[in-house]
């Protein structure tokens, strides 16, 4: 579905480029579980003929973690170079998962090695596009006052996630009577799955005002970014979130920093668009938040040399997201040069500064990972935040909104790694059960604590096993340690690493004298 989505966009965008990405169709997986063997055909074909490197990712949760490649023993054409053409095919043994119900995920990448034109995405932004979603999300978005609206964005972000060929998901919770549900969007990392990349914004609005630019600028924002970046792969998780009751106390945005963030993952980045259509090149059309003016005498003096005209983006950081101020300002520099940035570095998580903290990056700075807000500055700006007349009509400044989307973009894209290349992913089910060779000998537990990272903690219950052979792998299919375990007795067992193992997930594969059996571990932070 996401490739038909985008193939005739894609051919049009890429006329006249220097060099044109890999472009995957026509991906299939066909399983013979008698055999245990996989076959994987696609076709690929790149303008230039490049050689290309073809990897591949196979998953049991839809897409959120890879097996990896040591698991899976495949052939065919795999990896470097393989050369553009029909009917490529790629052989599988598959005979690790034939324990494993369900249906699989099959994800093929194709990265050519080219340096990636970030200037020609960029330029894709649209406003037009932007004014478009806006005219359908503009509207009360509340859990009292627009509940249908509410939905009816709610499933429109869901879809765009969806026809892209994201894993979509909701982390659902309650708020008195009401579902609150965060929408997200998600692509695995190729290379550093365990680090992510987010790009968010809230989609409630208040229970009077039809939210224009609070946050239906925002959240067109991150749709537009998801609809452009996702078509490529990237190294590190890319993932893009709706967050729902901002406006009820960031209780959407708390709840997944507390409880959504996968065990292992490192949030290398988070972009928060809070209110980036509004904009005034009149003189006294920007006020500042009291105090201001000590905390950032810089950037006030910049606003006050510019007769206080509301014609920038603010992008604010805390202490510990230095280097994220710093990359989207280089970003807005280099590719968005009509784009007028001023920055605040606010100390600590921003508590002498109440008013820096009044979107969902607050509950990323408190505990401890790096993020920005971007924003038209809201009330402080807008005199229409939080009333009736924050519309979008001849109040919004779609040039202005799209260019704070390119240098998001920009600094994302950077962020995460994206490559010169394409992805595609279709699946395949496993009706097989109780395959002696492939079942666990016992009840099994296996974890690792965050306190003791070089002890692998094992409970058996229900048998014993002799001469175990134990291999630990990272996420990427990297050996980490061989283990040779004589006895495998009933009851708690304590296996000690060589080193101590950084947060991740891990596969620890047991080999026995008749069967063997692989265990997700994830080691948190």
């Amino acid at each position: 579905m996401k490739h038909l989505f985008w193939l005739l966009s894609f051919l049009a965008c890429n006329l006249y480029a220097q060099n044109q990405p890999p472009v995957i169709q026509n991906l299939t997986a066909a399983v013979n579980w008698t055999a245990n063997t996989l076959t994987i055909q696609y076709d690929v074909a790149d303008a230039e003929d490049d050689a290309l490197d073809i990897s591949l990712g196979i998953s049991s949760d839809n897409g959120k973690t890879f097996f990896p490649v040591n698991f899976i023993p495949a052939t065919g054409d795999l990896g470097f170079p393989v050369t553009p053409g029909a009917a490529r095919i790629i052989s599988c043994d598959v005979s690790q998962l034939a324990a494993t119900p369900g249906t699989f995920t099959v994800r093929l990448v194709a990265d050519d090695k080219q340096p990636f034109d970030l200037q020609k995405l960029v330029n894709e932004v649209d406003s037009n596009r932007l004014r478009e979603d806006l005219r359908f999300v503009e509207g009360i978005r509340h859990r009292t006052g627009g509940l249908a609206h509410l939905n009816a964005v709610r499933d429109s972000i869901k879809n765009l996630f969806h026809t892209a060929g994201l894993l979509t998901e909701e982390q659902a919770f309650t708020f008195g009577a009401y579902t609150a549900r965060n929408v997200l969007g998600t692509f695995t990392g190729t290379a550093a799955p365990s680090k992510s990349v987010i790009v968010d914004a809230h989609y409630d609005s208040v229970a009077n005002a039809p939210g224009a630019d609070d946050n239906g600028s925002g959240t067109v924002g991150v749709m537009e970014v998801a609809r452009l970046l996702s078509r490529y792969p990237t190294k590190k998780t890319l993932r893009f979130i709706g967050f729902d009751l901002e406006e009820a106390g960031l209780l959407g945005s708390i709840r997944y920093v507390s409880t959504g963030i996968p065990a292992g993952e490192t949030v290398d980045g988070v972009f928060n668009f809070e209110m980036i259509g509004y904009y005034s090149d009149k003189p006294n059309s920007q006020q500042l938040p009291t105090g201001f003016e000590v905390l950032f005498p810089a950037a006030y003096n910049e606003v006050a040399n510019n007769q206080f005209r509301g014609n920038f983006i603010t992008n604010v950081g805390n202490t510990a997201s230095k280097s994220l101020i710093s990359l989207f300002v280089n970003s807005a520099a280099q590719y968005v040069p009509g784009l007028k940035v001023i920055s605040a570095e606010v100390p600590g998580n921003g508590q002498i500064a109440a008013d820096l903290r009044r979107s969902d990056h607050a509950p990323f700075w408190d505990s401890g990972k790096q993020a920005l807000m971007l924003t038209d500055g809201a009330n402080f700006r807008n005199m229409c935040y939080h009333t009736p007349c924050d519309t979008a009509e001849d109040r919004l400044n779609f040039t202005f909104m799209s260019q704070v989307v390119k240098a998001t973009l920009a600094a994302a894209a950077q962020l995460a790694e994206i490559q010169h290349g394409d992805w595609a992913a279709t699946t395949f089910k496993n009706t097989v059960r109780n395959k002696d060779l492939y079942r666990r000998p016992c009840a099994m537990a296996l974890n690792i604590s965050p306190k003791e990272r070089d002890v692998l903690h094992l409970n058996i219950q229900g048998c014993a096993v002799t001469n175990v052979g134990l291999e630990l792998y990272d996420e990427r299919g990297a050996l980490i340690t061989q283990e040779s375990i004589p006895n495998m007795q009933e009851g708690d067992m304590q296996i000690f690493l060589p080193n101590t193992l950084a947060p991740g997930v891990y596969f620890a594969k047991f080999s026995w004298s008749d069967g063997q059996w692989t265990e997700r571990v994830v080691v948190a932070q």
